[in-house]
C-alpha cells in the first residue's frame, strides 16, 4: 500500500453513503502494513473515540495478564478455568436463588465467550438506560440463567461486566489501576478513558481511545503477546483467545473475506486467517497476520455496513 491508494480509501469513505442517504460520520481511519502507518482524522478529529465492544478485547488481554503473574505467584491460582462464584459472592445480593447452582458453575472462559447460559441480552444501552449504575451487578446476577454454563452462546454484555467485577474482586485494587500499570503504561497509553458502572469498569465497553494507541492493542495480538520485542503476555493466553468458540451465522456474511464467522475469546473470527475487535457504530480492530497488516475505523455510524464492505476491500484489494 501507498499514500496514494490510501488516499483512495478514505475517499471511499467520505463519498459511500449510508442506507439513509447519508454521509458516514467517521472519526479515524489508520491502516498498518509491515509497520507502515497511514493515519486519516476525519474533520481533523483530535480526541479519543469510544471503542465501544472492542473494550472485551482489551480486557481479554488483560485477563491473560492476571492469568500469568498468577502462574508466576504473585497471585493466587487464576486462569479460565477458575470458578467465578467464590470470588464475588461477598459483593452481590443474591434474590434469585435458582440462579445460584448456574453461578456456582460458571468459570472465567464462560464470561470470555458468552457462554453464562442466559437467553436475554443484558447490559446494552437500551435495557440500562434508566437504571441505576450500582445497580447493574445485581441484576445481571439475579437475571435468569437457563442453560448449562459452557452451553449456550448469546452475545451480550453481561460477561465481560462480570468480568471486572471478578478481576477486581480478586486483585483486591482498583483494575483501572492495574491495567495502567500492567498494560497501558508498557504499551506508552497515556491518553484513555475508561468508564465505570458503579464500582467497576464497564468491561465490555466504554473505553475511549486514540487510534494509534488501538494499534498498539492489534500489535500485541499480531505479534503473539509482544510489543516492540517485549513480552506483554505469554503467547500462550494468545493462542488460546483465538480458538473459536461459536458459529456466529446470524451475523456473518458468507460472501465476504472480513466477516463474523465465529466468536473466541472477546475476538471474532473470520473464516480466513484474519481475527477482531468489533464494537457498535463501526469500530473495527481487524488484525491479519498474513499480510501483517492491521486496520483500524472508529466512527459513529449506526449503518455499519457501508464501512464493513470497504474494509473487506481494504482487505482483498489493497494489502
Amino acid at each position: 500500500m501507498d499514500k496514494r491508494d490510501f488516499d483512495e480509501i478514505v475517499n471511499m469513505f467520505n463519498t459511500v453513503k449510508d442506507s439513509q442517504g447519508n454521509n458516514l460520520n467517521m472519526h479515524y481511519l489508520l491502516i498498518s502494513v509491515n509497520d507502515n502507518v497511514f493515519l486519516h482524522r476525519f474533520n481533523d478529529r483530535k480526541t479519543y473515540s469510544d471503542i465501544r465492544s472492542i473494550s472485551k478485547t482489551v480486557l481479554t488481554l488483560v485477563t491473560g495478564i492476571v492469568r500469568d503473574l498468577s502462574a508466576k505467584g504473585h497471585y493466587p491460582h487464576f486462569d479460565e478455568n477458575t470458578y467465578i462464584y467464590p470470588i464475588i459472592k461477598n459483593v452481590i445480593h443474591l434474590n434469585n436463588e435458582k440462579n445460584l447452582p448456574y453461578l456456582k458453575k460458571v468459570k472465567v472462559k464462560h464470561l470470555l465467550t458468552h457462554t453464562v447460559g442466559y437467553d436475554k441480552v443484558l447490559l446494552m444501552r437500551d435495557d440500562i438506560a434508566e437504571m441505576d449504575p450500582f445497580t447493574y451487578l445485581d441484576y445481571v446476577v439475579n437475571e435468569p440463567i437457563v442453560y448449562e454454563p459452557g452451553e449456550h452462546y448469546l452475545y451480550s454484555n453481561a460477561g465481560f461486566y462480570l468480568l471486572s467485577v471478578v478481576l477486581q474482586e480478586f486483585l483486591k485494587e482498583d483494575l483501572l489501576a492495574f491495567t495502567d500499570r500492567h498494560l497501558f503504561k508498557k504499551l506508552n497509553i497515556e491518553n484513555y478513558k475508561w468508564e465505570k458502572y458503579g464500582n467497576y469498569l464497564a468491561g465490555a465497553t466504554r473505553l475511549w481511545l486514540l487510534p494509534e494507541d488501538l494499534l498498539k492493542i492489534g500489535k500485541v495480538l499480531m505479534d503473539c503477546g509482544l510489543y516492540n520485542g517485549k513480552r506483554i503476555i505469554q503467547k500462550d493466553w494468545i493462542e488460546k483467545i483465538l480458538v473459536p468458540t461459536a458459529r456466529t451465522e446470524d451475523v456473518d456474511t458468507p460472501n465476504a473475506v472480513f466477516r463474523r464467522y465465529a466468536y473466541a475469546h472477546g475476538l471474532w473470527l473470520a473464516k480466513e486467517n484474519i481475527f477482531f475487535g468489533h464494537g457498535t457504530d463501526g469500530q473495527i480492530l481487524a488484525i491479519i497476520p498474513e499480510k501483517k497488516s492491521i486496520i483500524i475505523t472508529l466512527a459513529e455510524q449506526k449503518d455499519i455496513a457501508p464501512i464493513e464492505r470497504i474494509v473487506d476491500f481494504i482487505i482483498r484489494e489493497k494489502i
